[in-house]
């Protein structure tokens, strides 16, 4: 049976109106100042991570605590520490203006965290940012960390943040954290919302170094608000600025990302 031509043609007409426009290059650079802002915001959430979960996970409890309790006095001798129970630390880093130097970052405010076996075996420690400000960026609400067989970390995630760009953003992420050679490694997801609406970005095999808040390899594919999927493409090689390229217009784009977190549109990649 022959089909007739003009039906053929309304249902191409009408695919061809379903498929979206690609992305602009004004969404493709606000879609990297977004993971500029949130590798600031994880970049804190790594040095956290390194400071109170550096620990063998099957040591006793209070064991785990005293460890941590010593190595921040190492490290940030500019801390104070409080013991509000047997298996719990209070850490103040100090005020804004005189903030304690870790991992590159300048932090102050307040964490606390916890240590516990709810299962009666796996460790977790439950982190709470009171709030916490590293920089310009501030954190408050919560972490959960837990320790795979493997030597791998899962980091879930429940914050506020307000950025150096004077916003403020929910996130929520669970990833996936292990380290390859010098660099650590995170996989996962990560969720936030902002005054344009949702974004959600899919993380593979990021690298980044301890004192980056730019991976210097890996993918990031982030569903932006708009309807559109871009995919991010990191490098950053030693000595000159971080480089993502964005997939998702009608042509990739080039940005550059300076060591203080500004986005220059460097055109098509």
């Amino acid at each position: 049976m022959r089909i007739p031509a003009a039906p053929a043609l309304s249902a191409s007409a009408a695919l061809l109106a379903c498929t979206p426009e690609p992305a602009s290059t004004v969404e493709m650079r606000q879609t990297v100042v977004e993971v500029v802002d949130q590798g600031r915001a994880m970049a804190i959430e790594n040095a956290v991570v390194a400071l109170v979960g550096t620990v063998d996970p099957d040591d006793e409890l209070t064991d785990i605590a005293d460890t941590v309790a010593a190595g921040v006095a190492m490290v940030t001798p500019c801390a104070a520490i409080s013991r509000p129970g047997a298996v719990a630390l209070r850490i103040w880093f100090g005020s804004k203006d005189t903030p304690c130097p870790y991992a590159g970052i300048g932090l102050s405010g307040t964490m606390r965290v916890v240590y516990t076996r709810p299962d009666g075996h796996g460790l977790l420690a439950s982190i709470y940012y009171e709030p916490l400000r590293g920089d310009s960026t501030l954190l408050d609400g919560f972490s959960q960390l837990t320790w795979a067989a493997d030597g791998s970390q899962r980091l879930v995630t429940e914050i506020r943040v307000d950025t150096t760009t004077e916003r403020q953003v929910e996130i929520q992420s669970d990833r996936l954290l292990s380290r390859v050679d010098d660099a650590l490694k995170v996989e996962g997801w990560r969720r936030w919302q902002t005054l344009m609406g949702r974004w959600d970005a899919d993380l593979a095999a990021l690298l980044l170094a301890s004192d980056e808040f730019m991976p210097h390899e890996g993918l990031a594919a982030v569903q932006t608000p708009f309807g559109h999927t871009i995919v991010l493409d990191f490098t950053h090689e030693a000595g000159t600025p971080a480089q993502v390229r964005a997939n998702g217009g009608r042509r990739d784009r080039l940005f550059e990302v300076t060591d203080e977190g500004d986005v220059i549109d460097a055109g098509d990649g």
